[in-house]
Parts: C-alpha cells; sequence; structure tokens
C-alpha cells in the first residue's frame, strides 16, 4: 500500500485579486492538476491500495472558512480525501480511507483496516455541520492565539530596507528573472522593492508588477520573527491578497523564501542557471595556502563567505561541516569529500 499526498497547498488562485468566475476556473484547473498528478504516482509505483494522505487544512477562522470545500463549488483547491477516493474508485483503483484513529495492517499480502468508529464517512456526508462544530470547539483557542499577534511597533520601511537591501545586492540574476517592481501595502504603508535598483523604499505612485496586501499585524509578526521563508511564514495562511500583470513569477517567490545569506546565494545559484549566465564567479577560491572548491557540498553555502581553516581542517562555519585539508574528506559525516589542494 502506499500513503499519497493528493492536495497541494498553495495560496493560488484564492488570494489573486481576480473576478470570481476566472478564479473559480483557475481551482477547478489546479484540482484537476493536482488529482492527474497523484494518479500518474500511482500508476508509476504499481500501487495495489492507495491511503490519500497529507490532506488539506481545515479553515476554522470565519475570515477563511470559505476556502473549505463542502458543495464543491467554493473558489478553493481543497478537497477532502473523500473527493480523491472517489476518482480512484472511477479508475478501478483501490482507495483506502484513513482518518485519526484507523489502523492499516498488512499480513500476508492482505490489507486490514480497522476505524475508529464505525461511521467514518459521516464528516464527509455533513461536512458543513462537522466543520462548525469544529469550529465552536476551537473558538476560544483561535481568539486567544490571534490575540498573541504583534501590533505594529514603528514603520516597516526602513526595517525591511535594512534586511532586504544588503540581500538583493547579492542576488543580480534574481532581481533580473523578477524583471520589474512589487508592491507591498500593510495598512496605510506602502513600500516598493524595485528589483532593478536593488531598493526596498517608499511607494511614489510608480507601475508595478506584482502587488500583496498584507495585515499589519502579519506584516510585523514576520518581521519580528525575521521569518527567513515567507511562503511558510505567511503565504500559506492566505491571509493576504495579490494581484500581477502577467503570469506567474518564480524568481520573485524565490526571494521571498530566501530571506537570508544562505538561501538568496542558493536562489541566486539557480536564477544563474536557468537564465544561462555564463559569467560564473570562480568555482574555486583560496582559503589560506588552499585552493578550494567555493562551495560546501553538503548545503552549498559559499565557503569565502563561510569558510575558514582550523588547524588541518576546512570549517563551514553556517552549518559546521569540516573537512580534512589533506584530502578533502569530511569529518563530520562520510558521504561528502570536498575538491581541495594546496595552493602552489
Amino acid at each position: 500500500q502506499h500513503w499519497l499526498q493528493y492536495s497541494g497547498a498553495i495560496w493560488y488562485p484564492m488570494v489573486y485579486d481576480e473576478p470570481d468566475a476566472l478564479r473559480r476556473e483557475q481551482a477547478r484547473a489546479k484540482v484537476a492538476s493536482q488529482f492527474a498528478r497523484a494518479e500518474q504516482y500511482v500508476a508509476a509505483v504499481g500501487a495495489t491500495a492507495v491511503v490519500p494522505s497529507a490532506g488539506p487544512p481545515c479553515f476554522l477562522d470565519d475570515e477563511l472558512f470559505a476556502f473549505n470545500m463542502i458543495d464543491g463549488d467554493e473558489i478553493s483547491i481543497f478537497p477532502d480525501q473523500s473527493v480523491f477516493l472517489e476518482r480512484l474508485a472511477h479508475d478501478g483503483r483501490r482507495g483506502v480511507m484513513n482518518v485519526p484513529g484507523t489502523t492499516i495492517e498488512t499480513r500476508d499480502g492482505e490489507l486490514q483496516v480497522t476505524h475508529p468508529h464505525d461511521d467514518v464517512e459521516a464528516p464527509f456526508r455533513n461536512k458543513r455541520d462537522y466543520l462548525r462544530q469544529y469550529q465552536a470547539d476551537w473558538a476560544s483557542w483561535l481568539a486567544q492565539h490571534k490575540a498573541t499577534w504583534p501590533t505594529k511597533s514603528g514603520p516597516f520601511q526602513p526595517r525591511l530596507a535594512a534586511w532586504w537591501q544588503p540581500l538583493l545586492l547579492r542576488a543580480p540574476s534574481l532581481r533580473d528573472g523578477v524583471g520589474g517592481s512589487c508592491l507591498i501595502a500593510a495598512g496605510d504603508e506602502h513600500i516598493v522593492i524595485d528589483f532593478a535598483q536593488a531598493q526596498v523604499r517608499p511607494y511614489a505612485g510608480e507601475a508595478v508588477r506584482f502587488r500583496f496586501e498584507i495585515p499589519e499585524q502579519l506584516l510585523e509578526k514576520v518581521l519580528v520573527e525575521h521569518a527567513v521563508d515567507w511562503s511558510n511564514s505567511l503565504f500559506l495562511s492566505c491571509r493576504f491578497r495579490a494581484w500581477r500583470d502577467g503570469p506567474f513569477n518564480e524568481y520573485l517567490y524565490n526571494f521571498l523564501k530566501s530571506l537570508s545569506v544562505e538561501r538568496i546565494t542558493r536562489a541566486e545559484s539557480e536564477a544563474r542557471r536557468r537564465l544561462g549566465v555564463t559569467d560564473e564567479p570562480s568555482e574555486e577560491i583560496t582559503l589560506g595556502d588552499f585552493t578550494l572548491e567555493r562551495y560546501c557540498p553538503h548545503r552549498k553555502a559559499d565557503l569565502s563567505v563561510f569558510g575558514k581553516i582550523e588547524g588541518n581542517e576546512v570549517v563551514c562555519t553556517l552549518h559546521g561541516w569540516r573537512f580534512r585539508t589533506s584530502d578533502g574528506r569530511c569529518v563530520t559525516a562520510d558521504d561528502r569529500q570536498l575538491q581541495i589542494r594546496r595552493t602552489t
């Protein structure tokens, strides 16, 4: 049997400023794409039984409740496992319902499934009532949690500029890939990320290609936490609005989930490869008496920034990996080797 993620985690198209009819069409296409991809995996492994797993969230906040797919007409990409099980059955494949407390055992090639109660289909038949009760059960916790969100402590623009401008300067190819400016609107403050000039400054009314409208409390939260991946820390909450002029731009989101030196270094390297930039910096650097490859074999940290010589070892100070200067063997893991030689 195989556990299968059949539903993606993304905020598109729900948060975009588009007509409802278009967003509904985009959502249906996204679900169809997710299901088709999941079924390709089923066919590829020759699964005899499929357990839909890692499925959609339950949106319990009233502001987000409409993202729950109940009637099937919602602008949402989050069908529950019962919908995917129907599709598997239609295609002649065995699907297994899995709910909290379900036990699945394999004995002599046979699958034995035991559920915690007799009617595991009930929440799916009466989904709206189930979710409303779920919502009521967690209402006080949700209110307490939202009360912990910080209030704005000062202007956003200077703090974002101090954080982001050094990162933008490290990523000229990624900035080229974005190809336009991005507006961040939070309350009465409007900030533009000028990718061409590597600046984060107050918005002056110029044309932009991208726009995010973010609640002040959530922008404050990711600033206070110094969240280096806004995809996970902000966007997956679906608590924002977005607009773009043109198609999805992967380089923009790669920047917004690469808000540290380590991450932006990897994102810039990937952008250079994708854009076919040929004038790569030297792949070798010099540290002390040694010439070595620039990027750590483990997680590609830039050793021109994070590397140093300690005795007979090269140390990647970002993650703590150590390599022998004699032959490049990693002394903290046995599956990596650094290309290194004594400089002549």
